[in-house]
């Protein structure tokens, strides 16, 4: 195993939950931990027309 593997097996998990700023027409989303209070970043928080489809992503 080289070091980068086991950089990935010891990186932490975590579950994630995201709110939108209006449900019925979003422009922003937030995704944060909310089992995890004490986050480097708590939240990140993206505008509509920066982000991208996952289906692009891949």
């Amino acid at each position: 195993m080289d070091r980068t593997d086991a950089t990935l097996q010891q990186a932490p998990e975590f579950e994630l939950e995201c709110l939108y700023d209006d449900p019925s027409s979003p422009s922003e989303l937030t995704v944060f931990s909310p089992e995890t209070p004490a986050m480097a970043t708590e939240w990140l928080t993206v505008d509509r027309s920066a982000a991208v489809s996952l289906d692009r992503m891949r």
